[in-house]
């Protein structure tokens, strides 16, 4: 979602990019597309 995607919010419509900012929302970040990680995250640590 683009921030001047506009939502609709219980005040009403609002551009995502404000809203976000008031109501923080735990996003997936684009790396992992929302994809549920096993809690091994490849870090070199055991090669």
């Amino acid at each position: 979602m683009d921030d001047d995607t506009i939502i609709e919010t219980p005040e009403g419509p609002k551009r995502w990019g404000d809203w976000k900012k008031k109501n923080p929302v735990q996003l997936p970040s684009r790396r992992t597309k929302g994809k549920k990680l096993p809690n091994k995250v490849k870090m070199r640590t055991d090669e």
